[in-house]
């Protein structure tokens, strides 16, 4: 590939073929249940081609390529915001895709040595990072959760975190191009290519490894409810529709107790809650956890006050309230008359430390990663999901549990119902909308928490970011002595 191939074809018809190809890569992988592994070969023509292309072309390339394929979000998307926030969240990773071939051509073309394979996924890893820390949404961005399913890959997260995944699902396509166009100095392409495949190797075999451990430790049976068909009750402020609701949820406690179920996780806000009848609907879950000897954790959605409250409440097998978890990180839009939670929740039963989060909450590895150092082994985590996202949502709260060594225990309405262990493995799931009642009963082990990512932060993103500075100061420096001997050069011509 290069200047000789595009004597073949017309130049804009060799551009528009590659945009294509690298659009539809990244349209049918980057989609809710979209087919992860095309992510590691989708930016490998657009990086060939930049070597050969000018700034501002490669720019336009670029961006109009990962543009078309963030296009497959488009109509999910268009559900839960304003159009024209739609558009910004599209355009806002073409723009910094299109920056990370542009710098890529420029580092490879300036300095023409193997490593500046790493210059893409530091790029790409420090963006997803700046953004997770900016926006509302935390890290639903991100590409390392294409990549859930490839168990061995992802536990590396627990080291590195979400960035760890980015960095060398990034590194590998962009080793490839680099290699190609330096191809002709094999002591420079053979490293480019080699050393970033044996690191990838690298990554696979600590997952290998860590998923051949055996997990220590005593199971507990966990049960999950949820129905669909009850939904339209989260707000409504009158007992007579609420406390139904309540009750229909009391007898499915009933019954997965009766399967042996021990902790019992409702969906989020599956009931509107007014202080006018809070009590009778805090003594329905208290008994109904008091006479099975469980304990339950429900969300509930507190209404008829100034500001509204996503509270997950957990009553203890003795029917007292042990611990109220209020929603941290609310959607913007659909919660904004709601008042965010300032802290976390934890409780304790089977000598085991328990946390609680919310749905959204997942998004952020920042609450979760705090429960990891507390030693928590199990996130009980009561949800509502957007239907077609269910299982891109519940992917990504089965990462937070890998990144910090907890199972996790996820109710969701409209979603998934699933339990996976610390290491990612999905141990039961259901579909709230493939029944009217949804129930769900599953033996899993609390992991051990404190995980070397939980105890060490975002170091994967700093190294990036500092990379990203010395390659900025490098590239300063030599154009500040290029620029102060080019008038010697200049004289002695003369």
């Amino acid at each position: 590939m290069g200047r000789e191939r595009m004597k073949v074809f017309p130049r804009w018809l060799y551009f528009l073929l590659t945009v294509l190809a690298v659009s539809a890569t990244y349209y049918f992988s980057l989609g809710l249940s979209g087919f992860g592994p095309l992510i590691w070969i989708a930016p490998i023509p657009i990086i060939i081609l930049a070597f050969d292309l000018s700034p501002r072309t490669t720019i336009v390339i670029a961006f109009s390529a990962f543009l078309l394929g963030c296009f497959t979000l488009f109509s999910y998307l268009a559900q839960l915001m304003p159009i024209g926030m739609v558009i910004v969240s599209l355009v806002i990773p073409a723009i910094a895709f299109a920056l990370a071939v542009l710098t890529t051509r420029y580092a490879v073309l300036h300095f023409n040595h193997w490593s500046t394979v790493f210059v893409f996924p530091a790029v790409w890893t420090s963006y997803e990072y700046l953004l997770s820390v900016v926006s509302p949404h935390g890290t639903a961005g991100s590409l390392a959760y294409t990549q859930i399913d490839i168990l061995p890959l992802v536990q590396i997260v627990s080291l590195t975190g979400l960035w760890g995944v980015t960095f060398i699902l990034t590194l590998i396509p962009a080793s490839i191009a680099v290699a190609w166009h330096l191809r002709r100095n094999k002591r420079q392409a053979v490293p480019a290519l080699v050393i970033p495949l044996s690191l990838g190797l690298l990554i696979l075999s600590f997952g290998w490894v860590r998923l051949a451990q055996p997990i220590s430790g005593q199971s507990i049976r966990v049960g999950l409810a949820a129905t669909d068909t009850t939904i339209r009750y989260f707000r409504t402020g009158k007992s007579e529709e609420a406390l139904p609701v309540v009750q229909a949820y009391a007898r499915r406690i009933n019954y997965l107790a009766a399967q042996g179920a021990k902790v019992i996780v409702l969906p989020e806000k599956f009931v509107g809650v007014t202080p006018a009848y809070a009590n009778d609907v805090y003594q329905i879950l208290m008994e109904a956890a008091r006479n099975n000897q469980v304990t339950v954790i429900a969300g509930l959605n507190r209404i008829g006050t100034e500001y509204s409250m996503n509270a997950a409440v957990v009553f203890s097998p003795e029917g007292q309230v042990v611990a109220e978890y209020n929603k941290i990180h609310l959607v913007p839009g659909f919660e904004s008359r709601y008042q965010a939670g300032t802290k976390p929740a934890e409780f304790s039963f089977f000598s085991t430390i328990a946390g609680v989060a919310i749905c959204k909450d997942m998004d952020f590895p920042g609450l979760l990663s705090q429960y990891a150092r507390d030693g928590v082994g199990i996130v009980f985590v009561p949800a509502w999901d957007f239907g077609q996202d269910g299982q891109w949502h519940s992917r990504m709260a089965i990462m937070r549990g890998i990144e910090g060594g907890f199972a996790v225990v996820r109710s969701a309405q409209n979603g998934l119902l699933t339990v996976s262990d610390h290491l990612g493995r999905i141990l039961a799931e259901d579909k709230s909308s493939r029944e009217a009642d949804v129930l769900l009963v599953s033996d899993v082990q609390p992991g051990p928490g404190h995980t070397f990512y939980s105890m060490s932060g975002d170091w994967v993103a700093w190294l990036n970011l500092l990379f990203l500075m010395l390659l900025s100061t490098k590239t300063l420096f030599q154009t500040w002595r290029t620029r102060k001997v080019l008038p010697a050069d200049a004289a002695v011509k003369r």
